[in-house]
């Protein structure tokens, strides 16, 4: 049986889908997309639908190269300096589980519309119009990543920006707020902000101590103070600075806080934000 492709329309449509699944994958995972990259990322995704059509690429192959396909979507979209393969995989994992979700909800609700036989020359036994795919993949996305949430795959988080000025240098953090962070200056009290040490690297002076380290030179000392901790696996020391400023933004405003902040190697254990809060 012959069958017509439009190739513009269909990569047009593929990339549409697969910027929906990244922004899905993005808000599920709290990471910050460029816009641009998630548009160069969904056209490669886009226009291999339509190599793997012309091709016709089916069984494991056809499998496999779907999830290479998505793994280098995501790496063009998610890839950072510094970051893991295995978190681009994770974040492979969630766009291939988004995919699945949005076709079957898509399938789903087209469906339905089929059997409630609504007067629409949009819904005919030739298919649906590119109007009303679009409205049924809007729908179809915002049902999916509403039910990705309720089933667990994100959590509503707390979270605020950080504007802070270490050693003359300012830096922008995304934060969320830690239940379970109860580190304290033993000395003034304050309390400690956790940062991922690969966010400061580019404003800490070469001499600052690495995470365990209590070699802290002299011009440092007015600048840091060392924060004692415990965890079920053993005691240890933080180097924490104490900030020029800093400035905790919420949507309320903005409002000074008097926080100390610890360089740590969060290595994606704050779901894709940069700095860990106290609860208090």
């Amino acid at each position: 049986m012959r069958q017509e492709v439009y190739a513009d329309l269909y990569i047009l449509v593929n990339t549409g889908m697969d910027l929906l699944c990244l922004m899905i994958t993005a808000a599920l995972l709290h990471r910050k997309i460029l816009r641009r990259r998630a548009i160069i990322g969904a056209l490669f995704g886009g226009v291999y639908a339509l190599v793997a059509l012309l091709c016709g690429f089916g069984g494991l192959l056809g499998v496999c190269l779907d999830v290479l396909a998505a793994f280098a979507m995501c790496m063009i979209v998610f890839a950072v300096k510094g970051e893991s393969f295995l978190f681009l995989w994770k974040v492979t994992a969630v766009d291939v589980i988004a995919s699945a979700f949005l076709g079957g909800v898509m399938t789903a609700l087209y469906t339905w519309l089929n059997r409630l036989e609504l007067p629409m020359e949009q819904l005919g036994e030739d298919g649906i119009s590119v109007w009303m795919f679009a409205a049924l993949a809007t729908i179809s996305g915002f049902l999916t990543a509403k039910g990705s949430m309720f089933f667990g795959l994100s959590q509503k988080t707390k979270s605020f920006t950080l504007e802070a000025v270490l050693f003359g240098k300012r830096v922008t953090l995304r934060a969320m707020v830690d239940s379970g962070n109860f580190l304290r200056d033993p000395l003034s009290g304050r309390s400690v902000i956790v940062a991922d040490r690969k966010k400061l690297e580019r404003i800490l002076p070469i001499d600052f101590p690495k995470e365990g380290q209590m070699n802290t030179v002299h011009a440092l000392a007015k600048k840091v103070r060392i924060i004692p901790t415990h965890t079920a696996v053993g005691s240890g020391m933080l180097t924490a600075i104490i900030p020029d400023s800093l400035i905790v933004i919420d949507r309320n405003g903005r409002h000074p806080c008097d926080y100390l902040i610890a360089p740590v190697a969060l290595e994606g254990k704050a779901k894709g934000f940069d700095a860990l809060i106290p609860m208090e």
